[in-house]
């Protein structure tokens, strides 16, 4: 059964306001920042051999997933300090930039909220290997990602190689999955959506 799934019955058995005693995923999904190593400045595009990051302030895909981004740290107990608003999502600002030509693109949201309920990022659920999904940057450039797979992991197992920027270009979307633990405040499980960089990537300004 899906994290989705999960998440509806638990609304329908006892209803927003009664599911958590404070925010689904407290401070964002519980991603782990001890062991992901040295994290060098933001690179993004190389263009006459200057780095040219900027920021994603948009994300966007089929049907109704689209919400606007922010760039994120970590707090000071090492998790990812996601945004409250469950249609705002996280971009991992030690990470890759989009069009970055290495490293992972992390973009992280609520899969809902005690007051909001389900938010944009549950959508990740359903959204279906192939799905095209299109990164805007605060420049106004726009880079499209093809989801070529779907992890669960458990929220102490998460990959340490998101958070750095080794490795072949691609984009890792995440939001909380699994039961939800009344009594440590959270969700048991993260899923995860990579993407890989279309064949060109780069789209045309969108404004």
């Amino acid at each position: 059964m899906s994290g989705r799934r999960l998440a509806a019955g638990a609304v329908a058995a006892s209803g927003l306001g009664a599911m958590a005693a404070g925010w689904v995923m407290i401070s964002g999904p519980q991603l782990s920042l001890r062991d992901a190593g040295p994290l060098p400045p933001v690179q993004g595009t190389v263009a006459g051999g200057l780095a040219l990051a900027s920021p994603p302030q948009s994300i966007r895909g089929p049907g109704r997933f689209k919400a606007h981004v922010v760039p994120v740290a970590a707090t000071v107990d090492g998790v990812l300090a996601v945004p409250e608003e469950p249609d705002v999502g996280g971009w991992w600002a030690l990470g890759a930039a989009p069009g970055a030509s290495r490293g992972t693109v992390l973009v992280a949201g609520h899969v809902d909220t005690r007051e909001s309920g389900l938010g944009t990022f549950a959508l990740l659920h359903d959204l279906p290997l192939g799905a095209r999904v299109v990164l805007t940057g605060a420049d106004g450039r726009a880079y499209a990602y093809r989801i070529t797979a779907r992890r669960t992991y458990r929220q102490d197992a998460l990959p340490a190689d998101l958070f750095n920027r080794d490795g072949a270009p691609r984009l890792a979307l995440i939001t909380c999955a699994g039961r939800y633990d009344q009594a440590a405040g959270r969700y048991l499980e993260n899923l995860v959506l990579y993407g890989k960089p279309t064949a060109k990537d780069r789209l045309r300004a969108v404004h």
